[in-house]
C-alpha cells in the first residue's frame, strides 16, 4: 500500500514593481568564483508540489481487448425491425455484418430515414477500406438504433415544416389567383415556382416567376413567400388601371372584388366569384363560417372578423377586408411561431437540465446554453446535430495528494490507466491519446452511462476481476452490467464519482496508475481507505487532451504558484530543450531537464529577459519576495542572482561578490539593495548598494565591503 504522506514545502511569493535599468553590462563570466551546481531539491522534479507523484506508467495495449465479436442474429432481428423494412428473414441473417449493413442501407426508406441511410453509408465505406473495422458490427449492435431514434425526432420536425410550406404554397397560389392542384402543393419549392409561371395569367407574377426559378433555394422560398405578393398587387393595380379607362364606377367593382379574393387568400381560399359581389359585412360572415376560421390556429383573425362586424360600421368592414385580415393573420402566424419556438427552447432547457444533473456531460450543458442565447435556428441546429456531437469527455484525475490533476483515464485495449503522457522532445504539444470517451446512455440502465472508446468504436471502461479495463462489447447482459457506471456527486466534495451499476457501493478508482473498482473496505490491495474519497472523484474534461507537459503539471497541482502566475497566455514553447510558457501575471515558467519548473515574475522577468533568458542561464528557484517585502530575488544556474526593489530597480549580483554580500545578510545587511550591476573599475570588479560598495580583487582572491 502506498504511503500518502505529503510533505510540502511552500514560499512565500511576492510580484514587485520596479524600473527597467538599460545598458551594457560586464560579462558575467568575469566573476571569479566557480559557477554554483543546481540544488539538488530542484533537480528531476516540477516542484516541490508535484514530488509526490508517481512515475508514469509503461501500458501494455492488448490489441484483442477491443476486437468486437461479430453480430449475432438476435441483434440483427432487432435492427431489422428498428428501420421498419418487415421482418428479418433469413436472406438478412446470412450476411456478413457488412454487407448487413449495405443492405440496412439499401432497403431503408430514405425519406423516413436519412441520418439512418446516411450513417449505414459511411460505416460501410469505412468497412469497405478496413475489412476488420468494428464498425459494422457496433452499428448494428447500438449505432443503428440511436440514428433510428434521430430520424423519428426528425421525421416529426420534417413533417411540420412540409406543412408549413404546403400552406405557404397554398396561400401563394390563392393570392396570385392560381388553381394549384396536389402535387403543385405537396412539390419543392422549385417546382411550384415553375408551374406558378407556367399558369399565371398575371405577366408580373409570370416574370417573376421566370426569375426565380432560375434561382437558389433562398429565391424560391422568397418568391413564395413575399415576391408573389408584391407581384400579384402590381397586375392587380395595372387591371385596375385598365378599368379606370372604361370608367371609375367599373374601377372600384374591381378594386372591391379584388380586395375579397386577396383577403379570401391570406386563410388559402380561393373565394367564389358569389361572394366577390356581396357586401362587406356578408363577405366576412361567409369568411367565418368556413373551416380555416374554425381552426384555432386562426384565433386572431377570427376575434378580428367578429369584432368588426359587431362594430356596425361599414368603414371597418372594408378596412378589415383591405388590410385588417392581413394584419390578425401575420399575429397568428407570429404566436404560432412563438409557441413553436418556445417549444424548441423548452426541449433544449430540459436537455441542460439532464445534462447538468448527469454530472458528465459539461460539453452537452455548455452547447445548450450557447443555443439558448442564439436565434431559433441555432435552438434547431442544437436539437437536430449539435447534441449528438458533444458526447466525448475526458476524466481527470483530482487526487491533490499525489499531484494527479492532469493525469486522465486512458487506454489504447486492456488494462485502463491514468496517465499525463510523456513530454515529446521534438514537439511543444502531442496529443496524449486514447483518454476520449463518448459519453453514452448505460447499456444497462437509461438513467445511468458507459464510456465508450472514441478510438475504438464499440469498446467500453468495465470492470472484470474488479480491473477497469477498455474491452468490446460483446451485447452480453454480464457486459452491459459492467460497462455500466452511475454518476454520483464527487466523494471529495465536488467533480463525479462513477459507481458500478451491478456492485453497488464500489467506484472508479485509480491507484497506483492502475483504474480498480474500489471502495475503502481495505478488503483487497486497491480498497486501502487512504485518500480513497480523492482517488474515485473524477474532473469531466474537454475530450482529445494533450500530453499534460511538466509546466502544466505544476500548474495544475500547485494552487499558490497558480495563483500567482496566473492563466496562461500563450501556447508553451520548445527550443534546445528548454520549455516556457507565459502566464497572465507577468510570469514566465521555464522547464529545464536538470532545474524543473521554475519562475521568473515581474521586473527580474524584463530584466531576465534583455540578458538573453534561457540562452543565457536558466532559473533555479522561482522569484520570491524577500523578507522586508520590498523586493524579490530569483536564483539562476552558475551562482547568479536578480534582486529588485521599488527603490533601486532590478540587478545582477553573482560570484564571490554576491557571496560575500549574503553572508552580511544580503539586503538586510547595512548595504540595502543592489542599484547596478557588477562592473569592472580597474583591476577590479565592483557592485554599488544603496549603502556602498562591494570589491572583488580577481588576482588576490579578495572581495571587502565599504560604506560610501
Amino acid at each position: 500500500m502506498r504511503s500518502t504522506t505529503v510533505h510540502s514545502r511552500r514560499i512565500a511569493r511576492g510580484l514587485v514593481a520596479a524600473a527597467i535599468v538599460t545598458g551594457l553590462i560586464a560579462p558575467v563570466a568575469a566573476h571569479a568564483a566557480p559557477p554554483q551546481e543546481v540544488p539538488p531539491v530542484a533537480a528531476s522534479r516540477n516542484s516541490e508540489a508535484t514530488a509526490m507523484a508517481p512515475a508514469i506508467p509503461r501500458e501494455a495495449p492488448d490489441p484483442a481487448a477491443t476486437a468486437v465479436p461479430v453480430s449475432t442474429e438476435v441483434e440483427k432481428i432487432r435492427a431489422v425491425r428498428a428501420i421498419e423494412v418487415g421482418e428479418a428473414t433469413e436472406e438478412w441473417l446470412m450476411l456478413s455484418d457488412k454487407n448487413f449493413v449495405f443492405r440496412v442501407y439499401d432497403r431503408i426508406n430514405p425519406d423516413k430515414y436519412p441520418l439512418t441511410k446516411a450513417e449505414a453509408y459511411r460505416v460501410f465505406r469505412i468497412v469497405v477500406d478496413k475489412p476488420d473495422a468494428p464498425d459494422a458490427t457496433a452499428f448494428i449492435r447500438a449505432g443503428v438504433h440511436d440514428f433510428v431514434d434521430r430520424d423519428h425526432i426528425e421525421y416529426a420536425r420534417r413533417q411540420e415544416e412540409a406543412r408549413r410550406a404546403r400552406e405557404d404554397r397554398q396561400k401563394a397560389a390563392a393570392f396570385a389567383e392560381i388553381p394549384a392542384d396536389t402535387a403543385m402543393l405537396d412539390g419543392n419549392d422549385q417546382n411550384f415556382v415553375y408551374q406558378v409561371w407556367r399558369r399565371s395569367t398575371g405577366p408580373k407574377v409570370k416574370n417573376g416567376a421566370a426569375t426565380a426559378w432560375g434561382g437558389d433555394a433562398a429565391a424560391w422560398k422568397m418568391f413564395i413567400t413575399t415576391t408573389i405578393y408584391t407581384l400579384h398587387l402590381e397586375d392587380q393595380r395595372d387591371a385596375i388601371e385598365k378599368a379606370k379607362q372604361e370608367s371609375e364606377e367599373a374601377a372600384r367593382i374591381l378594386a372591391a372584388k379584388q380586395a375579397k379574393k386577396n383577403a379570401a387568400a391570406v386563410l388559402g381560399i380561393v373565394a367564389p366569384d358569389g361572394w366577390l359581389t356581396l357586401p362587406d359585412d356578408n363577405f366576412i360572415r361567409q369568411l367565418l363560417a368556413t373551416p380555416e376560421l374554425a381552426d384555432p390556429r386562426h384565433i386572431e383573425v377570427r376575434n378580428a372578423a367578429i369584432a368588426t362586424l359587431q362594430s356596425g360600421n361599414p368603414a371597418d368592414w372594408k378596412a378589415f377586408i383591405d388590410t385588417g385580415l392581413k394584419a390578425a393573420d401575420a399575429r397568428d402566424a407570429k404566436r404560432e411561431r412563438d409557441i413553436l419556438e418556445e417549444a424548441d427552447r423548452k426541449k433544449v432547457r430540459d436537455i441542460k437540465a439532464t445534462a447538468e444533473a448527469s454530472l458528465v456531460r459539461p460539453r452537452l450543458v455548455a452547447a445548450a446554453n450557447a443555443a439558448l442565447a442564439g436565434t431559433h435556428a441555432d435552438v434547431v441546429k442544437f436539437l437536430s446535430e449539435t447534441q449528438y456531437t458533444v458526447l466525448n469527455q475526458s476524466l481527470m484525475a483530482t487526487t491533490p495528494q499525489t499531484a494527479a490533476k492532469g493525469w486522465y483515464a486512458r487506454s489504447d485495449g486492456g488494462d485502463a490507466w491514468i496517465t499525463p503522457g510523456t513530454q515529446s522532445t521534438t514537439v511543444a504539444d502531442a496529443p496524449l491519446g486514447e483518454a476520449s470517451w463518448k459519453v453514452v446512455t448505460g447499456l444497462a440502465d437509461t438513467n445511468c452511462f458507459s464510456f465508450e472508446s472514441t478510438t475504438h468504436v464499440g469498446s467500453y471502461l468495465r470492470h472484470q476481476s474488479y480491473r477497469v479495463k477498455l474491452q468490446a462489447s460483446d451485447g452480453s447482459d454480464l457486459f452491459n452490467q459492467d460497462a455500466t457506471w452511475c454518476a454520483k456527486p464527487g466523494l471529495a466534495g465536488s467533480g463525479v464519482s462513477l459507481e458500478a451499476k451491478n456492485v453497488p457501493g464500489r467506484y472508479l478508482r485509480h491507484a497506483n496508475t492502475e483504474l480498480w473498482l474500489a471502495n475503502d473496505s481495505g478488503e483487497f490491495a486497491w480498497d486501502y481507505p487512504d485518500v480513497f474519497k480523492e482517488d474515485a472523484t473524477w474532473n469531466v474534461v474537454d475530450p482529445d487532451p494533450l500530453v499534460t507537459t511538466q509546466i502544466m503539471l505544476r500548474w495544475l497541482n500547485d494552487d499558490g504558484w497558480r495563483a500567482f502566475a496566473g492563466d496562461p497566455t500563450a501556447a508553451e514553447v520548445l527550443v534546445d530543450g528548454i520549455r516556457y510558457r507565459e502566464f497572465a501575471n507577468n510570469t514566465r515558467a521555464y522547464w529545464g531537464q536538470d532545474t524543473g519548473v521554475r519562475s521568473v515574475s515581474g521586473a527580474a522577468l524584463t530584466k531576465y529577459l534583455a540578458e538573453g533568458g534561457h540562452t543565457w542561464r536558466m532559473p533555479v528557484q522561482d522569484t520570491t519576495a524577500t523578507p522586508d517585502g520590498a523586493g524579490a530575488f530569483t536564483h539562476f544556474t552558475g551562482g547568479l542572482s536578480i534582486y529588485a526593489s521599488r527603490f533601486t530597480g532590478a540587478h545582477l549580483i553573482y560570484g564571490a561578490i554576491r557571496d560575500h554580500w549574503q553572508s552580511l545578510g544580503s539586503e538586510q545587511s547595512y548595504l540595502g539593495y543592489p542599484t547596478a550591476d557588477e562592473e569592472q573599475v580597474g583591476i577590479l570588479r565592483r557592485s554599488t548598494f544603496q549603502h556602498g560598495y562591494i570589491y572583488h580583487d580577481p588576482k588576490a582572491q579578495k572581495t571587502w565591503d565599504t560604506t560610501f
